[in-house]
């Protein structure tokens, strides 16, 4: 995989700060140990405190958060130990990732505490915070650092960028259907899916080739919400067909554009 813009050299590293990434590690380890306070009875959990909407993906997809969590600490201890993230821009993906974990946390507690509205907001903060990281990722690179770090740090970027990118906005269809919106109309929860897609798509045409567990991770999300929807709302079964057809298109563009990138610079 190639970089578009690298904004590092083997004779000049980026400024890392060891004291930020042991605050990153740290936020990694909160986030996956703030799930035991509402399974310990602390509130409700957060497919508890959603609607039961059309466009929601089947249960065993949220499955995933396991991996993220545990993919979200192995990277933290990576980059502390090899004092790099992988990248260019060391401290803003620091702060971003800083910014998602201990995002990740307070959705949970929010959740818990069934405050509607504001699980979206934190998740929108989340999900912004997760797509500048990985603009960083994908488009910058420490060339000091392991090539395995840089894999990385990309692959669990890339899984938690596109989870919250399906989930946030499943997030604000479920306080849409639980205030004003019908939960048994698909036309609106449609629109919110093809909005999904297309911000899905977006990303994936500028970053699928060096981040491809992004829309791996997308398309899983789709094929969720087809197990829900199958045999119930045959509209949502054809949306999520097509994106997971746009989607897997921007990819092989993606791919093609960045090997025609690397053949002009040989």
């Amino acid at each position: 995989m190639s970089e578009h813009s690298p904004n590092a050299s083997p004779a000049l590293r980026p400024d890392v700060s060891r004291p930020l990434l042991a605050v990153v590690l740290l936020a990694s380890i909160l986030q996956a140990a703030a799930p035991v306070v509402p399974y310990a009875g602390g509130g409700a959990q957060p497919n508890e405190s959603t609607t039961d909407l059309l466009i929601t993906p089947a249960g065993y997809t949220f499955s995933l958060w396991g991996l993220i969590y545990a993919l979200s600490i192995v990277t933290a201890v990576a980059m502390l130990w090899k004092r790099s993230t992988g990248t260019g821009q060391p401290m803003r993906l620091s702060v971003d990732l800083l910014v998602a974990f201990v995002g990740a946390a307070v959705w949970i507690g929010v959740s818990a505490a069934e405050w509607p509205w504001v699980t979206s907001i934190v998740l929108t903060v989340m999900t912004v915070a997760l797509l500048d990281a990985a603009r960083i990722a994908a488009t910058t690179a420490d060339h000091g650092a392991p090539a395995w770090l840089t894999v990385l740090t990309r692959s669990t970027i890339g899984i938690y960028a596109a989870w919250a990118t399906a989930a946030v906005f499943q997030n604000w269809a479920s306080d849409i259907g639980a205030s004003f919106g019908d939960p048994g109309e698909p036309w609106w929860q449609i629109a919110v899916l093809i909005l999904a897609v297309l911000i899905g798509t977006a990303v994936t045409a500028l970053y699928g080739a060096q981040l491809p567990l992004y829309p791996v991770t997308l398309v899983w999300a789709l094929v969720g919400i087809i197990v829900t929807a199958w045999g119930e709302t045959a509209t949502v079964v054809g949306t999520c067909l097509a994106g997971i057809v746009v989607v897997l298109a921007a990819l092989g563009w993606s791919l093609a554009h960045d090997r025609r990138g690397s053949s002009s610079r040989r």
